[in-house]
């Protein structure tokens, strides 16, 4: 069983990317490797920027979608929105102006983190975490592009229904949030994963799945996909699955297909306890909708410190998705600076 794990890790091509936030609109080109900017990581031209939350591949353009404070260097008190940047290649970006801006009641203290989902007749979706109440609570909204045919997707709406899943009685409200990326079941209904905090602020750290028939009412699957018993509380789920020998990669999209419980998936999470990324491959029953690592001499079934991770630097928060392009699954994360808040600010 050792022998084959590291599979996962060979067909994940991840870039890992230093997400720190975008510039304006389609004026501003970003270039890499001058002066002091990296060369190949990924980095706005100014202000606070942390997680990715919606990268895709659309129409023949990368889209990066990230958590960004348009109005300052650190990450503000309410005013987190998503960054939009644009590439052909994942390395040249043209920045956009902001795609979410925490303007509605039920984001009014911020667009946190989220994921972009392409629809049925080629219609991008984004999910996200807005948080009310001076922070204090968290729901899951959605938006669309204002002009389905514009290239750039420059524009987005946010419907006035929102929140599709409100915050659960038996979840405190700071402990909900990290919509994934949609998939669908040999059922038909999307499914998606939601971090949360089960039972109170000493509950379980829990991955929710949620499933839907139209992709705007939402019931919550009586089990979750997976619990923790150690971790304070997990971020960021994702879940893809992973090519056996003999397998296509082409296969690895939930785009094309439905989720099948007969190929192993990689279950990540991101683990604030010590604010790392680990991931194991199991096996997810779609439906049960539940997921069970696999067992080796290394990795137990206890819980995330037997896991392994994706890079052994400092990286959080990241986020994949399916590269049609090129048949391949690309994940991004967050490496955060060493700077001083002091440093940011001067």
């Amino acid at each position: 069983m050792a022998a084959r794990l590291p599979l996962a890790a060979c067909i994940v091509a991840f870039h890992l990317c230093l997400l720190l936030s975008p510039s304006s609109s389609l004026r501003t080109v970003v270039r890499h490797g001058v002066g002091i900017r990296p060369a190949y990581h990924f980095l706005p031209a100014k202000n606070w920027q942390n997680g990715r939350t919606g990268p895709m591949y659309h129409n023949g353009v990368y889209h990066l979608f990230y958590q960004y404070n348009p109005l300052g260097a650190t990450s503000g008190t309410g005013n987190l929105s998503w960054g939009h940047s644009i590439s052909r290649d994942l390395m040249n970006w043209a920045a956009l102006d902001t795609a979410l801006d925490p303007t509605a009641p039920f984001d009014h203290n911020g667009c946190w983190s989220g994921s972009a989902t392409i629809l049925p007749g080629g219609v991008p979706a984004l999910l996200y975490t807005g948080r009310i109440d001076d922070g204090r609570v968290q729901v899951q909204n959605i938006a669309f592009p204002k002009n389905p045919t514009d290239p750039l997707l420059r524009d987005w709406v946010k419907p006035a229904y929102n929140p599709v899943i409100p915050l659960p009685a038996d979840v405190p409200g700071e402990y909900f949030r990290d919509p994934t990326t949609a998939w669908v079941g040999r059922d038909g209904l999307w499914r998606i994963a939601i971090a949360a905090k089960v039972g109170g602020p000493n509950g379980f750290a829990s991955t929710l799945i949620y499933r839907s028939n139209d992709f705007r009412h939402w019931k919550r699957n009586d089990l979750p996909l997976y619990t923790s018993r150690t971790a304070n509380m997990v971020e960021c789920p994702d879940l893809f699955p992973v090519a056996e020998p003999g397998m296509e990669e082409g296969r690895l999209g939930y785009a094309s297909g439905t989720a099948s419980s007969a190929m192993r998936h990689v279950l990540k999470l991101s683990v604030t306890n010590t604010t790392q990324d680990y991931y194991v491959v199991g096996r997810y029953d779609d439906v049960a909708d539940t997921f069970m690592p696999e067992v080796d001499d290394a990795r137990s079934i206890d819980d995330w410190p037997t896991w392994r991770r994706f890079d052994y630097g400092h990286v959080y928060a990241s986020k994949s998705f399916f590269d049609t392009r090129k048949n391949r699954r690309v994940l991004w994360a967050w490496a955060n600076e060493s700077d001083s808040h002091n440093d940011d600010i001067a």
